[in-house]
């Protein structure tokens, strides 16, 4: 929505990460990958720069220290399919 309000791709990025941190009083433990920070983040498969839709193509979440796929799997620091939920069945 950002891009499409006339910001440019790496303005929608800070907008929603340094710039959010920022604005609720977090910015020193959030928003950006500096030493010291909480570093949970995505890793995508394609650039956001070049077009904004493609932070919506994830190939990774890093969160509190483990990595989970886009299908959900356990990547790190143990190696482990996820079961199918109920609806999955």
């Amino acid at each position: 929505m950002f891009v499409q309000g006339g910001m440019t791709e790496l303005e929608a990025i800070r907008a929603a990460t340094i710039h959010g941190a920022d604005y609720i009083g977090l910015g020193s433990d959030l928003g950006s990958i500096e030493p010291g920070k909480l570093a949970d983040f995505v890793v995508l498969n394609m650039n956001p720069l070049e077009d904004i839709r493609n932070s919506e193509d994830v190939f990774m979440v890093v969160k509190n220290g483990r990595a989970w796929d886009s299908d959900l799997n356990e990547l790190f620091p143990t190696d482990r399919r996820h079961r199918p939920y109920r609806f999955q069945r």
